[in-house]
């Protein structure tokens, strides 16, 4: 805070570097902060300093290092320092009293009171030269009125002045120069009181105003000036106004005027800081790692520009914090933030302009580590060739790859994760080009597919894995209704049949082929091997044939049950008449083939053939026409 006086400039800029005001009247709590005064300044009670005074600026004890010489404590020490105008001998009368009027009549208790005085100095630079050789007076009585004699004072010399509240007891301090009206008397330089605007003044623009108060007993008229770095202008309607309110950035100036005409100016820089507006992050969402350990990295410095909400990082600071308490001092502050390791948890943002740290504000959002899926890879997806793309031997068909959803995630559950498949590992990773659930491969036979099993809440976080598809071929069949015959040696129209005989004519890869049989009325047959026949003379069996991969293809046997021999009691005789007696004539023996087949079941597809001989029948050679 610059301070300009029209007298005695020299040595208000040493005071400005050594003392700072305090409330009007009352001194400072120590040496280094001892205010100016002046006796029109003192002539009116102020607060004293007492056990338990709510006022910061009260110090409990006199600070170590100064020689208080007669005084044997200096509880609540009040500091001031004086400058001499007109040379000759000062007597001040000091008063501690639990109430003293404005006019300064003792209306209360006495409280005990004590001082001391050191001078002269040349400046206002002495706590270090406070000792016992310049002390020019102090007493450490019991009363509560104290008489001060500063003898033989010259133009200029400053003097330092401390009272003590030995008492301890709350009460108010009138000084009083009580030879002010002797013409040969001292007197002090009131020009030297500043007028009490404080230090430069920084301030969180919430709305509220700053008071400036420069109030000072002695003042006439005050007129106030505003700079906005333009230049100075007047502050309408503040002309003689002690005390005004103001809301601009600035540096504002009073000029106190005094009853006897000296003036003197105080200025302040009141600079409003603007409070921050963060924005809240949304929740942030991170994959669990490989470790599954309930922690993952999240980059808290990626969220900056989302919270700075538009303003300048070298404006404004953004720090992160694990407590709203924490984000409400600025400590506990995180770092490591581009790549914080971290389970589930809230973040407090704390976000303050960097001109003033008091101005901020706080926001929250959280952190939500998201479980990593595993993706379990699957064993072969294998079906069986098939017509419904108008071909079962061409190896393509459609696949439902949904079916491989609880292979792949194996207990986990399904309404936490997204499943997709893809035709490469690429894009599985990028989740490009889903393949649907009902998908005809694309590669004869076999083919690989990719799966990407990301968790519903987080598309980031996922795993893949493979699997293979294929299309296995469907049995070949060559005989699609072999013939199976056997004989029938009862003439009963039935016969035991070795059912697998027929395989081989079935299909070509019968060795490593699986073979079912039906009889006609559709059941199972258990024993193929011998199996006799449920409809006399002849059957149609129906066949399954599965290959290893369990792909079939129906077919079909007939069974024909055939007649092997004429018993033995069957004979038929048919005479002629050898009318020429060469022993050859014409036999008629039509009748000889219904009587034959009348001797087997009905229904048999038989042929009666008829030859000279046994070895011509045996060989059906040479039959009889």
């Amino acid at each position: 805070m610059k301070k300009i006086l029209l007298r005695r400039i020299t040595f208000i800029a040493i005071c400005i570097i050594s003392f700072q005001s305090f409330g009007q009247g009352s001194g400072g709590p120590t040496c280094g902060e001892a205010i100016p005064f002046c006796t029109a300044e003192l002539n009116q009670p102020f607060d004293n300093c007492f056990a338990g005074s709510p006022n910061p600026d009260c110090a409990t004890s006199g600070e170590v290092g100064p020689d208080y010489t007669c005084l044997g404590s200096t509880p609540f020490p009040t500091w001031y320092f004086l400058q001499i105008e007109n040379p000759g001998d000062l007597e001040f009368t000091i008063f501690q009293n639990t109430d003293i009027a404005d006019d300064g009549t003792l209306n209360g208790v006495g409280l005990d009171v004590d001082f001391t005085v050191w001078g002269p100095f040349a400046d206002t630079n002495v706590c270090g030269n406070l000792t016992a050789a310049n002390t020019v007076d102090c007493s450490f009585s019991i009363d509560s009125i104290e008489e001060v004699f500063i003898p033989n004072a010259m133009v200029g010399e400053i003097y330092v002045f401390l009272v003590t509240n030995f008492n301890q007891a709350q009460g108010e301090i009138f000084i009083r120069q009580d030879n002010a009206m002797d013409p040969d008397a001292g007197t002090t330089d009131c020009s030297i009181v500043e007028p009490a605007l404080g230090p430069d003044i920084d301030v969180c623009d919430d709305g509220t105003p700053v008071t400036l108060d420069a109030t000072d007993p002695t003042a006439a008229n005050y007129t106030w000036t505003f700079d906005d770095g333009t230049g100075p202008v007047p502050v309408p309607g503040t002309d003689g106004m002690p005390i005004i309110n103001v809301t601009m950035t600035g540096t504002y100036e009073v000029t106190i005027t005094t009853f006897d005409g000296d003036m003197g100016t105080d200025d302040i820089i009141v600079t409003f800081f603007e409070i921050p507006v963060p924005v809240a992050p949304i929740t942030q969402l991170e994959c669990d790692g490989v470790n599954d350990d309930n922690f993952a990295v999240f980059n808290l410095d990626g969220l900056l520009a989302t919270i700075l909400n538009g303003e300048s990082p070298l404006d404004f600071e953004v720090t992160f914090h694990l407590s709203q308490a924490d984000a409400d001092a600025g400590t506990g502050i995180l770092i490591g933030t581009g790549a914080y390791n971290s389970p589930d948890d809230t973040i407090f943002v704390r976000m303050e302009n960097i001109g003033l740290t008091d101005c901020f504000a706080t926001v929250q959002f959280d952190l939500d580590v998201v479980d990593l899926p595993e993706a379990v890879s699957p064993v072969l997806f294998n079906i069986c060739d098939n017509a419904l793309d108008g071909d079962d031997t061409n190896g393509f068909a459609e696949f439902d790859l949904s079916i491989q959803n609880a292979s792949i995630l194996d207990g986990q559950d399904p309404t936490q994760f997204i499943l997709t498949y893809h035709i490469s590992q690429a894009d599985a990773d990028t989740n490009s080009s889903p393949l649907p659930n009902l998908y005809t491969n694309g590669v004869v036979n076999q083919e690989e597919i990719f799966v990407r099993v990301e968790n519903i809440l987080f598309a980031d976080c996922f795993s893949t894995t493979s699997f293979f598809i294929r299309v296995d071929p469907l049995p070949v069949i060559i005989d699609p209704l072999p013939l199976l015959t056997q004989c029938d040696v009862d003439t009963d129209g039935f016969a035991v049949f070795n059912l697998t005989q027929a395989e081989q004519l079935i299909s070509g890869d019968f060795i490593n082929e699986t073979f079912s049989y039906f009889d006609q009325a559709g059941n199972p047959i258990a024993d193929p091997v011998a199996y006799t026949n449920g409809i006399v003379n002849n059957e149609t069996i129906d066949v399954l044939v599965s290959t290893v991969n369990g792909c079939t293809r129906p077919a079909q046997m007939l069974l024909e049950v055939d007649t092997s021999q004429i018993p033995s009691t069957f004979l038929l005789e048919y005479e002629a008449c050898d009318t020429d007696f060469d022993g050859v004539s014409i036999f008629d023996f039509s009748d000889a083939t219904a009587q034959v087949l009348a001797l087997f079941p009905a229904g048999q597809l038989l042929t009666v053939s008829y030859y000279e001989t046994q070895a011509e029948a045996e060989s059906e050679i040479n039959p009889i026409l």
